[in-house]
């Protein structure tokens, strides 16, 4: 006779992050979480206020990041009347968070968000997605992606800042810091509008190709001499 291990498992959360200082509600998927009791973090600055029980693949919790959490990717488990669950990663950033709203398809309805934000998004197959912001001249305007980071899809994904005559000011496939992940920053020559555009670099995706997109006026220093 075969018998299934009833080990929790965890498969996703959403939104894959949150900002310092905030609470919000998270959905966690996985097997066998239908008695989950706590939801605990390696490193300090996360609690969970609630945990909503759902389905024995799926609950809901709100989580509180203190103002002291450090920024970056922070590990969690679930425990469980039955076990100990696998671990899963939840990032912590500096803006507030908006979430991606379709359609951002095309780079005429780009979705408008404020600088110092960080959008939370997926990239179907074939999926560009656009976010129109606005900056005065002289202003830094830079975008960073988190997407190979968050240890879900293999997702390698592209980035670019273009103005208003969809000229490419600055692109960003691979980097030299984040490897796979993308940053590109420029300084805006002019008034105006700017947008921003994230894909797949080889244009896959699908329903898990989740990323974390920050944009704002922030300086992204990239190497460090001498190492």
């Amino acid at each position: 006779m075969l018998v299934d291990a009833a080990t929790p498992t965890l498969r996703g959360i959403l939104p894959r992050g949150g900002q310092k200082g905030s609470s919000l509600e998270v959905t966690i998927t996985g097997t066998y979480l239908s008695d989950s009791e706590e939801i605990f973090f390696h490193t300090p600055g996360i609690t969970a206020e609630k945990i909503i029980p759902d389905t024995d693949q799926r609950i809901k919790a709100v989580l509180k990041i203190s103002p002291d959490a450090p920024f970056g990717q922070h590990e969690m488990r679930i425990r469980t009347a039955s076990g100990l669950s696998t671990m899963k990663t939840f990032w912590v950033g500096p803006f507030p968070n908006v979430k991606e709203m379709e359609p951002n398809s095309e780079f005429d309805k780009a979705q408008k968000v404020a600088l110092n934000s960080t959008i939370n998004g997926v990239v179907t197959n074939e999926d560009v997605d656009y976010y129109e912001i606005e900056a005065k001249k002289g202003q830094q305007i830079s975008a960073e992606v988190e997407a190979i980071r968050l240890s879900g899809a293999l997702f390698d994904p592209y980035v670019a800042i273009l103005d208003s005559r969809r000229f490419e000011l600055a692109a960003c496939d691979d980097s030299s810091l984040l490897l796979q992940d993308s940053v590109a920053s420029v300084i805006a020559p002019e008034d105006g509008i700017y947008r921003i555009e994230i894909r797949d670099s080889s244009y896959r995706g699908a329903n898990n190709f989740y990323y974390r997109l920050h944009v704002g006026t922030f300086p992204r220093p990239l190497i460090a001499f001498p190492a």
